[in-house]
């Protein structure tokens, strides 16, 4: 098993992929349960982590 260095755990904290997915799937659970407000605002917190530069 490689040892875990500072650069290995940064770049794992700092991996979009979490996040993404995690506004994703509440963005479609909103969607499904009709939930159009939090539906929006989970799209645009995807618009704006996109935006920021961080994907």
């Amino acid at each position: 098993m490689p040892a875990l260095t500072a650069g290995r755990l940064r770049r794992g904290l700092t991996e979009p992929l979490l996040p993404v997915a995690a506004l994703s799937l509440l963005a479609v659970a909103a969607a499904a349960l009709s939930a159009t407000v939090l539906c929006w605002a989970s799209v645009g917190a995807l618009a704006g982590f996109a935006l920021s530069g961080s994907v």
